[in-house]
């Protein structure tokens, strides 16, 4: 494996995850991960947030419906989903990051990558989180005034909890995720979806 080629190997983990893609029938890909299927134009359609993506069978390369493509790390991000989707359903009990495979050894990389974004960008301003994160398809939860829950993919859904916090006591925030979780992404992609879904959400305000 060629050290040089990019931060982390993200070209090698790429074509890695393609790789693994051309190896199962996408009918089967199809089925576990709750996309469709287009045999026509042999792609994926991934709905991701607020849009639909491409994911074209077999060479991997993900679009928009514009035809442009999507930057490499989310591309990593739609693979390691389509591979990784089993079909199993979806538990609707919670847990932190920790709690997923591996957690623990993230768990520092979590925190910089996502709650600390997360209090930097909506802290101050709570409404705005709550109106951001509805543009993105998210729904109120009753985890608390300022929780929203964000479809990210199809089974793959976030809970964002924000205490603002006051004179007295600093703001704080909990990013959960379905215990079932790794039935469709591998843990270290999960450190990275929240910091992804703030910078979407700050394009919303």
């Amino acid at each position: 494996m060629d050290k040089a080629r990019g931060y982390l190997n993200i070209e090698v983990t790429y074509e890695q995850a393609v790789s693994k893609l051309v190896q199962q029938n996408p009918d089967d890909i199809a089925r576990n991960s709750a996309t469709t299927f287009d045999h026509e134009n042999s792609c994926f359609n991934v709905f991701y947030l607020d849009r639909s993506y491409y994911v074209h069978y077999p060479s991997g390369v993900v679009t928009d419906t514009e035809g442009k493509n999507v930057f490499l790390y989310l591309s990593i991000i739609f693979l390691h989903y389509l591979n990784t989707a089993d079909g199993t359903p979806l538990s609707g009990n919670w847990v932190t990051f920790k709690e997923l495979q591996g957690g623990e050894i993230y768990q520092q990389a979590f925190y910089k990558r996502a709650q600390l974004p997360f209090l930097k960008a909506f802290s101050q301003t709570p409404e705005q989180f709550i109106e951001a994160a509805r543009q993105l398809g998210g729904f109120q939860h009753s985890f608390g005034e300022y929780c929203m829950v964000i479809p990210v993919l199809p089974r793959v859904p976030l809970a964002m909890v924000l205490s603002p916090g006051d004179e007295e006591i600093a703001a704080s925030c909990t990013i959960l995720f379905d215990a079932r979780a790794n039935s469709y992404l591998p843990t270290e992609d999960y450190a990275h979806i929240p910091g992804l879904v703030i910078g979407e959400m700050q394009k919303r305000i």
